[in-house]
């Protein structure tokens, strides 16, 4: 019996580089998962200390930016941190109301050795790539994500429109100025 693609079908899902980049990102998070349960803590959890470690304490909202959860997620990773000791609050310089977060020596240590653990992965899963392409390819993949403006934005009023398309289609028609991406022209053959 001889199998064919559909006849509009002209390319395999898997030539798509969405596809590619959002397997990859699957891969890298369950692996991810695993180093962050084997030294006790959660995928949040560790990318909150990973953000942490840049050494700039941070307050709540920042942290759900960064660490790519919601506001209340942050706010209960935040507080499971500092519950156990991985964490701790310092004064703003400026605004007494707000609360920055920053580690502790023992959050340092659970970050050095998850940090590690992470490292040995990432070697493992670039180790069949030429050494140029090992050392470019953060660079490129960064390059990609603030092109697209996924995950953290370093520019405020794009950050804002990503957002405002994200909005249920319902609340973009109550929205003057914004409207939805129109539909995918479908022809049909």
């Amino acid at each position: 019996m001889n199998e064919q693609l559909p006849p509009r079908a002209t390319s395999l899902a898997t030539d798509e580089l969405y596809y590619i980049l959002n397997r990859l990102s699957r891969s890298m998070n369950r692996a991810a998962d695993d180093i962050a349960w084997c030294h006790g803590v959660t995928l949040a959890e560790f990318n909150v200390l990973l953000v942490l470690a840049e050494g700039v304490p941070l307050s709540s909202a920042q942290l759900a930016r960064r660490a790519f959860v919601t506001p209340q997620s942050s706010h209960q990773v935040v507080s499971a941190l500092l519950d156990r000791e991985l964490i701790e609050t310092v004064r703003h310089p400026t605004d007494r109301r707000v609360k920055l977060t920053q580690l502790t020596d023992e959050g340092w240590s659970v970050l050095d050795a998850s940090r590690a653990a992470l490292r040995e992965m990432q070697a493992r899963a670039m180790a069949d790539l030429p050494t140029a392409d090992r050392e470019r390819l953060p660079a490129v993949l960064g390059i990609l994500a603030e092109t697209l403006l996924g995950g953290w934005f370093g520019d405020p009023e794009a950050a804002e429109a990503a957002l405002a398309r994200r909005a249920p289609r319902a609340t973009l028609a109550r929205t003057p100025d914004i409207r939805p991406l129109p539909a995918p022209d479908r022809k049909t053959n």
